[in-house]
């Protein structure tokens, strides 16, 4: 799991004292402070902007980042991912496994899934197939004991919808699962993934028949439709991703130490990019014609406009660890990280 994932962590400590409450049955507290509030990502939902955090935050906004307002959320859990396929329909992702719905653009959400669920669906999903003679999911069955025994700690870490029905999450550990009926039952992937180990699936994104995730050891995953398996992808690196764009059969994932490596024919072949920085890049996103904008944990913002060959720095105007990024207008990108939301003028 990214450092940066770890740091939102904090949010859920309780005060000396106070009697435990599980964030999965808090609703997330009300602040005044919401654009100055640790912030993980953000999306577009339409012409609307969509930001998610610590304790469970979610914020909108309907001005390009101008202003913004806090909306309920039914957890009080660190929200870590969130994404939009339509303007209307949208998922958030985060601690404790959970998994929140919104079907009227983030005005208002319910919780579709949690940590407490993936437990025993697992569990239970690995046994029966163990019980048929299957020696992987015997394997797997330990696995995902071992990762619920004390109850929902896998982090779901990144969240894509292809459409309003279909789409992946991806955690800690091996976490991976998919839908087809929008979120409302949640199918394992995880015996599909051709890797002996459960690594961190770190980010996830779909571009028409490409699904890609991002995760340690230089991998990069890649669904094969045919297989239908997961199939490593070497791209020549060795640390983690924890970011993926994708724009077509173009794919961009990068990590740590300011590495990125770009695809342009879907992952089958991988090139190293020169980004200019040294700091992990912690997010990317496309905002189509072959622009890319990646940002760091030092506060870069990066912006290409050929598809990642080659890219500029913006300057933030509150430099500190960043952790998403979009394009919000056409000379505007907004980001956010560990002080808040932050308007970036791109020129």
């Amino acid at each position: 799991m990214p450092a940066f994932a770890f740091a939102l962590c904090i949010g859920n400590a309780c005060a000396a004292g106070d009697a435990f409450k599980d964030p999965l049955d808090v609703p997330a507290p009300v602040t005044r402070l919401t654009t100055n509030t640790q912030l993980s990502a953000v999306t577009q939902a339409g012409s609307r902007l969509v930001a998610v955090g610590i304790r469970g935050l979610i914020i909108t906004s309907d001005d390009a980042g101008e202003t913004w307002t806090q909306r309920q959320s039914p957890v009080s859990s660190d929200l870590l991912a969130v994404h939009f396929p339509s303007a209307s329909h949208g998922w958030t992702v985060g601690h404790d496994g959970v998994v929140l719905h919104t079907q009227d653009g983030g005005k208002t959400w319910a919780r579709q899934f949690d940590g407490r669920q993936a437990g025993k669906q697992l569990v239970e999903h690995f046994k029966k197939l163990a019980d048929r003679g299957d020696a992987n999911a015997t394997r797997l069955l330990q696995e995902m004991q071992l990762n619920y025994e004390n109850g929902p700690e896998q982090a779901l870490l990144d969240v894509w919808f292809e459409d309003e029905k279909n789409g992946y999450v991806c955690g800690s550990f091996g976490t991976l699962l998919s839908t087809s009926d929008g979120g409302k039952t949640w199918t394992s992937r995880i015996e599909q993934v051709d890797y002996d180990a459960l690594l961190h699936f770190n980010a996830i994104r779909v571009s028409g028949r490409n699904v890609f995730v991002a995760s340690e050891r230089g991998i990069v995953f890649r669904l094969d439709h045919d297989k239908k398996r997961f199939v490593p992808s070497q791209t020549g690196y060795n640390g983690s991703f924890f970011s993926l764009a994708a724009e077509g059969d173009m794919v961009i994932a990068a990590g740590l130490r300011g590495t990125a490596y770009r695809s342009a024919d879907a992952g089958k072949s991988w090139e190293k990019l020169d980004t200019g920085v040294i700091s992990t890049l912690t997010s990317a996103a496309t905002a189509g014609g072959g622009k890319v904008l990646l940002v760091s944990q030092s506060g870069n913002l990066l912006v290409s406009d050929d598809g990642g060959k080659a890219f500029k720095t913006f300057r933030v105007p509150r430099p500190t660890l960043l952790s998403g990024v979009v394009q919000a207008s056409r000379n505007k990108a907004v980001v956010v990280g560990l002080t808040g939301v932050q308007q970036v003028t791109l020129k």
